[in-house]
């Protein structure tokens, strides 16, 4: 993997982490997360809306990440799905080995 595949993948890594944290302290019951868009950009901010249900579905594959529309790098991810309000991405093979060790459900 590249200096630059291993920067994006940290950064993805990074707002997983935040988003997760995110997750453990949001109520429950509104069904909704306010979540950090998980792109590469290490300076984005933006904010993803994800149902709980979108959210734990996205969660059982530690290669997909939610980002938002125009925020996929496609020589590093595939879009997988999409929908009007954010598209999931999978990094591609050379990054899978790095983002199982870091994912925090693993």
């Amino acid at each position: 993997m590249s200096a630059r595949e291993e920067r994006l993948a940290a950064n993805e890594d990074l707002f997983r982490h935040v988003n997760e944290r995110i997750a453990e302290l949001t109520d429950k019951w509104s069904g909704e997360l306010d979540l950090v868009c998980e792109c590469a950009d290490s300076q984005c901010t933006q904010r993803i809306v994800l149902t709980l249900e979108e959210y734990e579905q996205l969660r059982q594959h530690p290669h997909r990440f939610a980002v938002l529309p125009g925020h996929e790098i496609p020589d590093v991810e595939d879009v997988v799905d999409r929908n009007h309000r954010f598209l999931i991405v999978e990094k591609h093979i050379e990054t899978h080995a790095q983002m199982e060790e870091s994912d925090p459900r693993s």
